[in-house]
């Protein structure tokens, strides 16, 4: 476990979204960190809206362990460390899903790395499927994961859309080519590059 050049750029974005939030005026009662790892994602949400119950939500034991120190240490008093696979251990609706899961293809397909499905986004897209559900009116789902673009296309992008109907979303690359060293390894031999990405979506009130 470490927090390396992704976790930064996710903790960026996610303070920055947190912040407008804030200043919008708009309360976090139950958040959910899936995929947490070590937890940077959930005690950021936790310390922003100390109010909200937030679950730190992984299927690797090690990493709920680490996470659980972590949390003591950062503070976060409000956050339940829990094994999850995806959101399918917690019940009810959440107001605010935020996750920086797995998406490379790694060929020993170890759990803190391997995304799976075509181009590592299958977990990505699973989470964003199961975000859709859970959302409660007005909640958020904020991913950051990396996309293989080939042939000048997104394949990530033209995947989720579907996914999306219904909700209001942003989409952007955050860093344009990240872990460009995996470009060499036969899994990526006709991938461009791979970008972070950032994808914000929300359900509407009514």
């Amino acid at each position: 476990m470490f927090f390396g050049p992704d976790t930064y750029r996710f903790g960026r974005a996610l303070q920055r979204e947190l912040a407008d939030m804030k200043a919008l005026g708009r309360t976090v009662q139950r958040a959910a960190d899936v995929g947490a790892g070590g937890g940077p994602g959930a005690a950021t949400v936790a310390l922003a809206c100390p109010d909200a119950q937030v679950y730190a939500l992984d299927i690797n034991d090690k990493a709920l362990r680490l996470c659980g120190v972590n949390m003591q240490l950062a503070g976060a008093t409000n956050v339940d460390v829990r094994r999850s696979d995806l959101l399918n251990d917690i019940d009810g609706e959440l107001d605010l899903i935020v996750s920086n899961p797995p998406y490379l293809l790694d060929p020993s397909e170890r759990a803190y790395r391997h995304g799976g499905g075509e181009l590592g986004a299958g977990l990505s897209l699973s989470l964003v499927g199961q975000a859709v559900t859970r959302l409660a009116p007005g909640g958020t789902l904020l991913l950051y994961t990396g996309v293989a673009m080939r042939h000048n296309s997104d394949p990530f992008l033209a995947a989720v859309t579907p996914l999306l109907d219904g909700l209001t979303w942003t989409y952007e690359e955050i860093d344009p080519d990240v872990f460009g060293e995996e470009l060499d390894t036969p899994a990526y031999q006709d991938t461009d590059r791979i970008a972070a990405v950032w994808l914000k979506a929300t359900r509407p009130r009514h």
